[in-house]
């Protein structure tokens, strides 16, 4: 369910449609995805979801859009220590 912020309504838009054998189903593109766990894990400190976050992030991800979303929701500095402790480029 979606929640009426801007970088929800944004993120809404971004989804992508996805063909699996016998349906289709819409899924949260990766810097979304790595901004939900960013959020999440401000909000209650988890391991998990940070592992998760440095995971995603070594598939490779817009920089440019995570840092101004970060900005806007105030997670800049767990991006930071993620990017920090898994030395991504």
């Amino acid at each position: 369910m979606r929640k009426e912020t801007p970088y929800r309504r944004h993120e809404f838009s971004r989804r992508q449609r996805v063909r699996l054998p016998g349906f289709e189903v819409w899924i949260v593109g990766r810097e979304d995805l790595i901004l939900s766990k960013l959020a999440w894990a401000k909000n209650s400190p988890s391991e998990m979801q940070m592992r998760d976050v440095q995971a995603l992030l070594a598939g490779g991800a817009d920089r440019t859009y995570l840092e101004h979303w970060t900005t806007e929701l105030s997670v800049t500095e767990l991006l930071r220590k993620t990017l920090d402790a898994g030395h991504h480029p």
